[in-house]
């Protein structure tokens, strides 16, 4: 691969400045996304019991689903950031926005297809297995399309006003996936149930206008090179996301027994995954500006090091509101110390596995624009897992 000769600094030497643009342009962009967070979270509490119940299936895919989502348009906005840099996207009607979206979108929907049938063999092919591929489908376009876009503007605008995209694009993409996957599953069942025929007619009419995407799509040696990277190390990932979905539907009976987890578990794997996405979004821009010499500056341990204040109070804020949400939904809601005390922990390690596989990724001449982001967070998704049921153990004495 060869380099820019351009020395990339995105953070800044002063370490007094480093810090304002952490807490003043990270952290809330990172209460942002937790605050919104809670819509999912606060929707999966409410109807946790239900879909144990009524659509398992739905618990194994929900992990892949979310981080899948995340993933695709996580690496969107990583691919787009080092674009932008190099003067190769200037709107967000750019035949390249387009491209980008059709491909994170069709790049995703074959680890979606590994998840189903995994979660099928594990429970049983039914009529309840169907629909939860039907609903799975339609989710995948319509939410794609919102995604997409939504992924170019909050990457081209904050570009355009100075601010470095890689700081903010990230985590904020994989928070309104969060957002938006969990409610849309749900109402998407109550629209198939009240509805179907109108459902069927909804579904049709997104593969059209899909259709209609890839047309006015332009693919390039390069396109189909980065759909070829993605769209291999989501399907990998997908089948590692199995153990997560496996695991959150294997304990689901435990969870139930102390709602604010279910409340929360969305919020935590959506916010370690932001920190490991900004480590290893961060280290990819860094390498494909400037080489590996870009990871032994000052600069660069300045950002991770002032990346990593934040995770103590994210963390508290995290449980905090969890509780208040908690209450909101009918149910009883407490600080939970294990929680808050092992959370930076469990940050920490997710964010030197971010920096870690962007690295290998460059030293094996692989984009890590690609394949940083979409590893991370699908770690951070299993090892947030097993945190949150390690924890509803804990705590109901099983």
């Amino acid at each position: 691969m060869k380099m820019l000769p351009v020395e990339v600094s995105v953070g800044t030497r002063d370490w007094r400045e480093r810090l304002k643009q952490t807490f003043l342009v990270t952290f809330p962009a990172l209460l942002l996304c937790l605050v919104l967070d809670f819509i999912g979270g606060g929707v999966l509490g409410k109807h946790f019991s239900m879909i144990a119940t009524s659509y398992p299936l739905l618990l194994v895919i929900l992990p892949g689903l979310s981080d899948l989502r995340g993933n695709v348009f996580g690496a969107m906005a990583s691919r787009m950031t080092t674009a932008l840099h190099l003067g190769k996207i200037r709107g967000i009607l750019d035949k390249e926005v387009t491209t980008n979206i059709s491909m994170a979108i069709g790049s995703s929907t074959i680890p979606l297809l590994v998840l189903w049938v995994a979660g099928a063999i594990k429970l049983g092919f039914s009529s309840s297995s169907l629909v939860v591929l039907l609903i799975v489908i339609a989710s995948i376009l319509i939410i794609g399309l919102l995604l997409g876009y939504a992924t170019a503007l909050i990457t081209i605008f904050p570009y355009r006003w100075g601010a470095d995209p890689d700081m903010i694009a990230a985590p904020l993409i994989t928070s309104v996936a969060d957002i938006v996957t969990i409610p849309s599953l749900i109402y998407l069942i109550f629209f198939y149930e009240d509805y179907p025929s109108l459902f069927y007619i909804f579904t049709a009419v997104m593969l059209v206008l899909f259709a209609v995407l890839l047309l006015k799509s332009h693919y390039t040696r390069e396109h189909r090179r980065a759909f070829k990277e993605v769209a291999t190390v989501l399907t990998v990932l997908g089948i590692i996301e199995i153990f997560s979905g496996s695991t959150l539907e294997s304990f689901s009976d435990v969870i139930s027994k102390v709602i604010i987890l279910s409340v929360i578990y969305p919020s935590v794997l959506d916010s370690v995954g932001n920190f490991a996405s900004i480590a290893a979004a961060t280290t990819s821009t860094r390498l494909n500006l400037s080489g590996v010499k870009a990871l032994k500056t000052h600069d660069f341990y300045l950002d991770v090091g002032s990346l990593l204040l934040l995770a103590p109070i994210i963390g508290f804020l995290t449980n905090y509101i969890a509780v208040y949400v908690t209450r909101l939904i009918g149910h009883q809601g407490e600080i939970i110390w294990p929680f808050v005390l092992g959370y930076p922990f469990l940050v920490l390690v997710n964010m030197l596995i971010g920096i870690i596989v962007a690295y290998i990724a460059h030293r094996f001449d692989i984009d890590p624009d690609n394949v940083a982001i979409p590893t991370v967070t699908t770690i951070s998704d299993v090892m947030g897992t097993l945190f949150i049921v390690l924890l509803a153990k804990l705590m109901v004495g099983a």
